[in-house]
């Protein structure tokens, strides 16, 4: 299945996954998508808060959370919750995500925006050169509008 991306709330996907940027510091980030995401999933979050405390965590890897519905991916794609998406780190998850989805037994996924508006064109490339050939149906997000269902997603 082709990438297909897509505007609006990540939050409110049918996707059995959602995946989203975070920090491997396990701090909060002030961003409008993820003060909603804490407070939807405050349980994911201190978990993860407590294996990037541990030294668990480093940027390039993905985290799952399968204890909700959707599951939670978290992308570990920037070092602080203040330091920029990192490409490299990026491009490590979206690899990680590509080879291994069928070991982590991930069905589909909503990817939501990894990076600054200003990041989008670089982060599609990573996503087009990896994600086109696995049968993983993705679906993500090109910017985050809270309470906006994606026309797109209802066609899939």
């Amino acid at each position: 299945m082709p990438l297909t991306i897509v505007s609006g709330d990540p939050l409110l996907t049918r996707q059995p996954m959602l995946g989203f940027g975070v920090n491997a510091a396990g701090r909060s980030e002030t961003t409008p998508l993820a003060t909603a995401l804490y407070t939807r999933y405050p349980a994911a979050f201190a978990s993860y808060g407590k294996q990037c405390r541990q030294g668990k965590i480093k940027p390039g890897m993905i985290w799952f959370w399968r204890e909700t519905q959707p599951a939670l991916a978290f992308m570990v794609v920037r070092e602080t919750p203040v330091g920029a998406t990192r490409l490299r780190h990026v491009e490590g998850v979206i690899l990680t995500l590509a080879r291994d989805y069928k070991l982590d037994n991930v069905k589909g996924i909503a990817i939501a925006p990894l990076g600054a508006p200003h990041e989008l064109d670089a982060i599609r490339e990573v996503l087009d050169r990896w994600l086109v050939k696995p049968t993983l149906p993705v679906i993500a997000y090109a910017d985050y509008q809270a309470g906006v269902a994606a026309e797109s997603e209802d066609k899939l």
